[in-house]
């Protein structure tokens, strides 16, 4: 919006303000969008974790019973035959552990997920210092900033 009164001058404070709310309307437009993918990505990770937790636990839970049994009977017919109930102690015993390593292994995969976007936080902390400086300094600098940005 350039002032058409005195081409050769200065732009006018009204003229600086406009450009200013512009650019940052334009800004805010931008870090809204970033967020939002980011956001989306990592909704995304969480839902494969989750998809990946939830059908390994299905398959663990059949075929741990399954070999549950299996072992139970192996250990009473060649270790213990007259102590079934110790036979399926051990076996137990086998399973909770099993059963802790993949409860390890999916909580260090949502680990990995961020709650907070890293990209639009560090965008953001650029765009109050770019804004920041634009406003204490003497020329403006928020058109400049955006057309980099793009």
């Amino acid at each position: 919006m350039p002032d058409t009164n005195d081409p050769s001058g200065p732009p006018s404070v009204a003229t600086l303000v406009g450009g200013l709310i512009e650019d940052t309307q334009q800004l805010v437009r931008q870090e809204v969008a970033l967020a939002r993918r980011e956001i989306q990505e990592e909704w995304d990770k969480t839902k494969q974790g989750a998809t990946l937790l939830g059908s390994a636990l299905v398959v663990f839970a059949l075929v741990g019973i399954l070999f549950a049994f299996t072992l139970v009977k192996l250990l009473q017919q060649y270790v213990l035959p007259d102590y079934e109930w110790a036979c399926f102690a051990i076996v137990m015993a086998v399973f909770a552990a099993g059963g802790g390593l993949l409860l390890y292994a999916s909580l260090a995969k949502f680990r990995q997920v961020s709650l907070v976007p890293p990209q639009s936080v560090e965008s953001l902390r650029e765009d109050v210092a770019a804004v920041t400086s634009a406003v204490t300094s003497d020329r403006p600098q928020g058109s400049a900033y955006i057309r980099q940005r793009r």
